[in-house]
């Protein structure tokens, strides 16, 4: 396993009939989770693999850039309106 500042490499490997990655200590103990707690993933639309602690609140950098991307985001008309006017009952 290469480690590079808050990157590293995990290795996949088979788990009965699943595949598995091992948590180094250090990164497990770094984003606070032990044995029997939960990972939730995710991947996301680049195809990057995200694990976060179940129930983990986003930090403040995290909900600074969440803001700045909803407030450039451009409010269009609703859909569901638009869909009724065309439909027949």
């Amino acid at each position: 396993m290469a480690a590079k500042g808050s990157r590293m490499a995990l290795t996949v490997a088979r788990w009965g009939n699943s595949l598995a990655l091992r948590l180094p200590a250090e990164s497990a103990k770094r984003i606070g989770v032990g044995e029997g707690d939960t990972l939730v993933a995710e991947v996301s639309a680049d195809g990057r693999l995200v694990l976060v602690p179940e129930g983990h609140a986003i930090g403040k950098a995290d909900a600074r850039r969440l803001r700045r991307f909803i407030v450039r985001q451009k409010e269009t008309t609703p859909s569901v309106a638009e869909l009724r006017r065309g439909a027949r009952y």
